[in-house]
């Protein structure tokens, strides 16, 4: 059986944001990847809502097309949504994710999300990048003084705890980006 989705994307026909965003709601978890790997060419708000809507979906391949697809679309609306998945997803490419999602839409809310997700990290685990690029895109402007602050204090601990050249370089970059 030929599905309706890939069908329209083979015939060159490009489907409407609706249809994407049925897709995404379809009960068939192969149509929702799909779906949400595709909605990153639809910047619209009836896909931004659907993927959000299946954040915690329970396929990892349609939590992550949907994480990475909010972000391409910069949908500004999924900042609290992703700090969810951040923070109480089970599967740790998930929070990998979101933390990257969270420092490309630079959601300033997401701060002490990323410094409580770095908190469960080794100083010489690399699996942290993500959240300390994500501080480090976010900055400082917006954040108050208490957030610049515990967001300064667990850099430079990363930073001089690390023995690892790469994150040591790139808690510096980050910090860099904190007035």
């Amino acid at each position: 059986m030929i599905l309706a989705l890939p069908f329209s994307v083979l015939l060159g026909c490009s489907p409407s944001p609706e249809e994407i965003a049925t897709a995404i709601s379809s009960k068939n978890p192969v149509m929702r990847e799909d779906g949400a790997k595709i909605a990153q060419n639809y910047p619209d708000e009836t896909v931004e809502k659907a993927l959000i809507a299946v954040l915690g979906d329970p396929s990892l391949v349609v939590r992550l097309n949907a994480i990475e697809s909010l972000a391409e679309i910069e949908a500004t609306t999924a900042g609290a949504p992703l700090v969810d998945r951040l923070e109480h997803d089970d599967d740790p490419k998930v929070r990998r994710a979101a933390a990257d999602a969270l420092g490309r839409l630079k959601v300033k809310e997401a701060a002490p999300a990323l410094v409580t997700y770095l908190s469960g990290f080794e100083p010489n685990d690399r699996e942290q990048l993500c959240a300390v690029w994500a501080i480090g895109s976010i900055g400082a402007e917006g954040l108050d003084d208490a957030q610049q602050t515990l967001v300064l204090d667990t850099l430079v601990k990363l930073r001089d705890a690390t023995t690892d050249k790469f994150i040591r370089y790139q808690a510096s970059a980050a910090l860099r980006t904190l007035h």
